[in-house]
């Protein structure tokens, strides 16, 4: 637990920043920015595809990607791109929500299992105690 309640501040000042710049022209200045060969992050097929004909409006070739924020290393599964490659908006808050969200749960974790003797010892121990009754070797 993170007694001073900083993981929560992260969270609470993520989720603020992203309601407060909703329709703020971030997709527009997004689009506005990308030349022939980029390649852009998507969260979403539909999201991609919205920014492609956007981009095609404006007679730029680019190319989408839709990639789990969870799984962000799945980016290097696609050749490299002859352009940058782009990160969407909705795509960063998800994956900033995702790293705070498992800081926070990683800090409540060692907090439990290295204080004291109470029930998340035991169970943690009975556990051990039954897997090693099935080791080989």
């Amino acid at each position: 637990m993170d007694a001073f309640g900083i993981g929560s501040a992260m969270r609470a000042m993520v989720w603020t920043y992203i309601r407060s710049s909703r329709r703020s022209g971030r997709t527009t200045t997004l689009v506005e920015s990308l030349k022939d060969g980029d390649r852009v992050v998507c969260l979403n097929g539909d999201h991609g595809e919205r920014i492609y004909r956007l981009c095609e409006e404006r007679g730029v070739s680019i190319k989408y990607v839709v990639c789990d924020p969870s799984r962000i290393d799945e980016v290097f599964m696609w050749p490299t791109s002859p352009g940058r490659t782009v990160f969407d908006h909705t795509w960063l808050e998800e994956y900033y929500q995702n790293v705070i969200d498992r800081a926070v749960d990683k800090v409540d974790y060692v907090q439990e299992q290295s204080s004291g003797y109470g029930e998340a010892h035991l169970r943690t121990k009975r556990q051990a105690e039954e897997m090693s009754k099935w080791r080989v070797g």
